[in-house]
């Protein structure tokens, strides 16, 4: 697909969280790219783990209220919170946030999300939940950090996510949601062992 120039283009955090509750999932920040004052929210200084948990729930308290009329996953909403542009997705039990500053184009942090939106959707085989995205849980690192290193937007592409994210070529990935993905193998079980645990106790720890 068409896309626009992602030089310079940056994000400030990627989040997932319950869709339920707004309790948190898996979230990333990339606070070394923004002024200290970016990092300044009502809730306090989003270099505080509480303060981001409490942050994250009110943006999907926001997102909530805002994404009401999503139906599928394919859609997306954008709205502001304190100094942020925020683009979400709604999945089955799963919100997805990406936050960009006010500067920041909001197309280019569209693309973003459906970036791990349809790449989700491939190593998922079409059915994103809490249930796929804990059994893919390497491969969901792999895409964000494919995306963007320390927070500069690498690549949107989901072809070239979802080849790097399986260890596959580029020309051999089809985003057919009928073809089966690959696997990255026992080569990443033991890096992702302790953080796929934590995840597990997310998901299931209540609802």
């Amino acid at each position: 697909m068409s896309q626009l120039s992602t030089s310079l283009s940056k994000i400030f955090g990627i989040i997932f969280v319950r869709a339920q509750d707004g309790t948190r999932l898996y979230s990333k920040y990339y606070p070394q790219l923004f002024p200290k004052n970016l990092l300044r929210v009502p809730e306090g200084v989003l270099t505080n783990i509480d303060v981001q948990k409490q942050f994250e729930h009110n943006v999907w308290e926001k997102g909530k209220r805002v994404g009401a009329r999503l139906t599928k996953g394919s859609e997306t909403e954008i709205f502001q919170y304190c100094q942020f542009n925020i683009v979400m997705k709604a999945f089955n039990e799963v919100h997805l946030f990406v936050l960009g500053d006010f500067e920041e184009n909001e197309i280019i942090l569209s693309q973003v999300i459906n970036g791990i939106y349809e790449s989700l959707n491939h190593i998922t085989k079409d059915h994103i939940n809490k249930k796929t995205l804990l059994e893919n849980f390497d491969q969901v690192i792999i895409i964000i950090d494919e995306i963007c290193d320390q927070g500069i937007i690498i690549t949107m592409d989901p072809s070239v996510i979802i080849a790097r994210a399986t260890m596959r070529d580029t020309e051999s990935v089809s985003l057919d949601k009928q073809e089966t993905s690959g696997s990255t193998g026992g080569a990443f079980s033991s890096v992702f062992a302790s953080a796929k645990r934590t995840f597990a106790q997310q998901f299931m720890g209540s609802g």
